[in-house]
């Protein structure tokens, strides 16, 4: 079995965050909807889609909630001696970054499913992106994040929450594939063999030999599923007359590499500091303001 040195685990860890909505009044947590990974500074990276959720929902609140006010949010636990505390970084500012152009094995450009955040302070952990290289195929990886958003947080018993799973989850695995090709000297994208499912989006792919990130989870290959009446309480049988079908969010894990990765640290500053557009691999007129 792959093992980790106890430091770099805990690095990682440390450096890995839910990403969610906290209520602005109460300072509860309301909801979490994928992974995210400090890149240094004040900045964070997770996948587009996740930020985009979190606005999603904020608006929805706010319908259904007359008053209420979510705050775009980046969650971690701390232990302070005995003591356990809910460590928050408030995401001030997101952007979807615009598609890449130029990429091997396509023509034209590709969307890479990319957010960028700002936090409104500065986190004193963050995980080293490795600098663009060939990959190995089959080479030994890490996954760290919360799959399952907000109930990887939340234990269930009889529908009641009897406990909370405080820290990031480590899934060990391989390299399954690189995009464009397996020999790629400069892989644009990564496929595993780990199994995700919601709530894993933007969570980093590491060489657990020295803990770089050399990947970001994205997506899944989505897994066609079917429940049977045992699988189903009795009511809802009874409503549906029969199996439900569906598409299931678990699947294996593929996202982008380090080979872009490892541009979003400098990608940041210049954005979010300079208001300048991220640089030549990205079309400089299409940078969507989440939030």
């Amino acid at each position: 079995m792959l093992m980790f040195k106890a430091d770099l685990l805990k690095r990682v860890k440390a450096s890995t965050v839910a990403i969610g909505l906290l209520n602005k009044d109460t300072r509860d947590v309301t909801s979490t909807f994928g992974t995210g990974f400090f890149i240094g500074g004040r900045y964070i990276v997770s996948s587009a889609h996740v930020f985009s959720q979190c606005l999603n929902y904020n608006s929805l609140y706010k319908e259904k909630n007359n008053g209420f006010e979510g705050v775009y949010s980046a969650f971690s636990i701390t232990r302070r001696g005995q003591k356990l505390d809910l460590d928050t970084y408030q995401i001030s500012e997101s952007i979807r970054l615009p598609p890449v152009k130029e990429v091997a094995g396509f023509n034209g450009s590709i969307d890479l499913d990319i957010g960028l955040g700002k936090l409104d302070r500065t986190s004193t952990s963050f995980l080293p992106i490795r600098e663009p290289g060939q990959l190995e195929l089959y080479q030994d990886i890490a996954m760290c994040g919360y799959p399952s958003g907000r109930l990887s947080l939340i234990l269930y018993r009889n529908e009641d929450g009897v406990g909370m799973h405080l820290n990031p989850i480590i899934q060990l695995g391989h390299i399954a594939g690189l995009m464009p090709y397996d020999e790629s000297p400069t892989p644009w994208g990564i496929q595993t063999d780990i199994v995700a499912v919601g709530g894993s989006s933007g969570s980093p792919i590491i060489d657990p030999s020295d803990g770089e990130v050399i990947g970001m989870a994205q997506q899944v290959i989505s897994t066609m599923t079917t429940v049977y009446k045992e699988g189903m309480p009795s009511d809802l049988y009874k409503l549906t007359k029969g199996p439900l079908y569906g598409v299931a969010p678990l699947g294996l894990a593929y996202g982008v590499s380090n080979t872009i990765l490892s541009l979003l640290p400098n990608v940041s500053k210049n954005y979010f500091e300079r208001g300048r557009p991220p640089n030549f691999l990205f079309e400089d007129t299409q940078i969507v303001t989440i939030f």
